[in-house]
């Protein structure tokens, strides 16, 4: 159950701290500003290389994200638990 909590809030309220942090959104635009000096110098034919490599990075990013946010809450949850502020405590 714990595990489908933090699948919902991964999903929803993580993007909207994203958006809402400046240098997430300033890290964010020069990644953009790369990538189109990118693909401006190298030939087309090497556009689906460098996709597959972005996205592959992209969802090793978001797994990393994902666990990490994940075991904070699992580790959050035990903390109140072990402080007796958790389900079942006073």
């Amino acid at each position: 159950m714990l595990d489908e909590i933090a699948d919902y809030m991964v999903s929803g309220k993580m993007q909207e701290l994203f958006m809402e942090d400046e240098e997430y959104r300033e890290r964010g635009e020069r990644q953009k500003q790369a990538a189109e000096r990118c693909y401006g110098t190298i030939p087309a034919q090497y556009h689906p290389l460098i996709e597959e490599l972005m996205d592959c990075q992209n969802v090793c990013a978001g797994r990393l994200v994902d666990m990490a946010y994940k075991q904070g809450m699992i580790d959050g949850a035990r903390m109140l638990t072990e402080l007796g502020l958790g389900a079942g405590g006073q």
